[in-house]
């Protein structure tokens, strides 16, 4: 049998429907993992393909998904939050229980890869989380869109420009971002940590990976990428190929 790729949907805790893939190993999977596209990116992202088409490669099984209100999922972006973020995170892991097994591995991208990081000590069967480009703290996202001009907040609703394009949310959603309280969540993560960063990442500098880092109280380690690589792997496939590998080594020596 060949690796496929298989749609996989499955309830948010808010009763939306939320559009995901599975992509298959050929053969029996070594074990499940989630991955969390980045702030505004679906399940058909640069990275969230080939990160986990590389790993169902390596004979894991990989559930990406969209995230509430962005791709094929049901729900109102606009009316999403950093904590409604981590508890899809978490329906995703639960929906993969109930239907295949208990995750081992949570792979979290950029905004989704600190969500991860927060909703990691609430999903007791990981054995590892993993984050590729993730800022330390989601306030570091709000603080540079102020920086640049990108965010403008008028009468209750937000509008931000990322990436080229313009986003309107609540404001609700600025101030879960700027109030969350991270070293707290970093305080209960026991999983083994992979900080993934691209060097020379220009949307979420290489410092980023340096605080989770500092901030961590499980085993971590930072690893960079490729001199050439960028925030969203728009090139990456060697990138997506070394996260891979690295995640495929450790998990061989300690798979329960």
């Amino acid at each position: 049998m060949n690796r496929r790729t298989v749609p996989f949907s499955f309830d948010n805790s808010r009763g939306q429907i939320l559009a995901g893939l599975l992509d298959l190993p050929a053969g029996t999977p070594l074990f499940y993992g989630v991955y969390a596209p980045c702030f505004t990116c679906t399940r058909e992202s640069h990275a969230a393909h080939k990160v986990c088409r590389a790993l169902s490669e390596r004979g894991v099984a990989m559930l990406r998904f969209d995230h509430t209100g962005l791709g094929a999922s049901e729900g109102d972006f606009a009316e999403t939050s950093f904590s409604t973020r981590i508890g899809d995170i978490i329906s995703a892991c639960d929906a993969l229980v109930k239907a295949h097994g208990a995750p081992k591995l949570l792979f979290g991208h950029s905004i989704s890869g600190t969500a991860a990081l927060a909703a990691a000590a609430q999903i007791p069967f990981l054995q590892a989380v993993a984050t590729l480009g993730a800022p330390a703290d989601p306030r570091h996202v709000i603080r540079g869109l102020r920086k640049t001009n990108d965010i403008a907040i008028e009468n209750g609703m937000a509008k931000m420009t990322i990436t080229g394009r313009t986003y309107a949310v609540k404001e609700a959603m600025v101030d879960d971002m700027e109030t969350y309280d991270m070293t707290r969540a970093m305080a209960a993560v026991d999983k083994r940590l992979f900080i993934f960063h691209a060097p020379h990442d220009a949307i979420v500098p290489f410092r980023n990976a340096e605080e989770i880092r500092a901030r961590a109280v499980c085993e971590s380690e930072i690893i960079p990428l490729s001199e050439s690589a960028t925030h969203l792997l728009e090139r990456g496939d060697a990138d997506a190929a070394f996260i891979a590998e690295t995640l495929a080594e450790w998990f061989a020596l300690h798979l329960e």
